[in-house]
Order: structure tokens, then sequence, then C-alpha cells
């Protein structure tokens, strides 16, 4: 997973992070399925598992860039057609498939809140969908801080 340091399109960002969203989530079940030694040093340790805390760590980096690189690309663009890549972007982070593993859906809930800048992309009848969509998905008297946030953004007027 890694950000370019530059894109030309937002294709090349959204493709970055689809693949990148396949391989966290791969990569947070590898990191998950440990030993008993392992288990049991890092329960001693306080702090969970090194492992997922550096890919979380490493994936916030990423995601936070590509979010970056398509709120610079898409202002350029006409708003239909910036709607569409946007849509397609919050697609992966608000929309994904229930993983099986709680920890992993809960995980991917706390990145959420990264799809705020791109809101602000969207045409008004556009976000009001999102806004729809987000809200039958996740109730707002269920939501996280992150999530809040976020609602708040597809919410205004």
């Amino acid at each position: 997973m890694e950000v370019r340091e530059t894109y030309e399109t937002p294709e090349q960002v959204l493709e970055d992070m689809r693949r990148g969203y396949a391989r966290f989530v791969e990569g947070l079940e590898e990191a998950r399925s440990a030993g008993m030694m392992e288990l049991f040093s890092n329960y001693l340790r306080g702090d969970g598992n090194p492992r997922v805390n550096q890919l979380v760590d490493a994936f916030a980096q990423v995601l936070g860039g590509w979010v970056e690189a398509l709120a610079a690309l898409l202002p350029g663009l006409a708003p239909e057609e910036a709607d569409a890549f946007a849509v397609r972007a919050l697609e992966q982070m608000l929309f994904y498939p229930k993983p099986a593993d709680q920890r992993t859906e809960f995980t991917l809930l706390a990145f959420e809140g990264y799809a705020v800048p791109l809101v602000g992309l969207l045409t008004d009848g556009c976000r009001a969908e999102v806004a729809e969509r987000y809200k039958k998905r996740t109730p707002p008297r269920r939501m996280m801080p992150n999530q809040k946030k976020l609602w708040r953004a597809l919410t205004r007027h």
C-alpha cells in the first residue's frame, strides 16, 4: 500500500484505493491470526497486537494521501464527473461489504471519517443520496464520533 508521488487521473487514485483496501483487510486477517504464545505476549504487553497497530497506522497514512489526491484532482472536473469519482471513493470507504470478523468491521468503521473532504466535492443532490444510504446503513443514534462528523458533513445545507 502506498500513495504515488503524483496522480494524473482520479481513476489511478481509485484503483490504488481499491487495491489498498483489499490488501488492508487481508493484512488485518493475517496479523490477527496469531499463535497462543503471541496472543499471550500481546495480552501481557497491554497495547494490543503490534502487527495490527503498524498496519492500521500505515493504512491511515495512505488513505489520507488518496483522499488528498482525489480532493486535489476532482475540482478541475465537471460537477457530474467529479460526483461520479467521489461516489466511487465513498462506495469503497463507506459501503464496503460487511466483513465476517467484527474486529475488521470496527477497524474499517474507524476510517470512515477520512471521507469528510470528499463530501464537499459532491453536488447537493448526490450528497443527499449518499446521506440517505449512509443513514440506512448506520442510524445516526448508533454512530461513532467519526461517523457523526461525516454525517454532519453529509447533511449540511
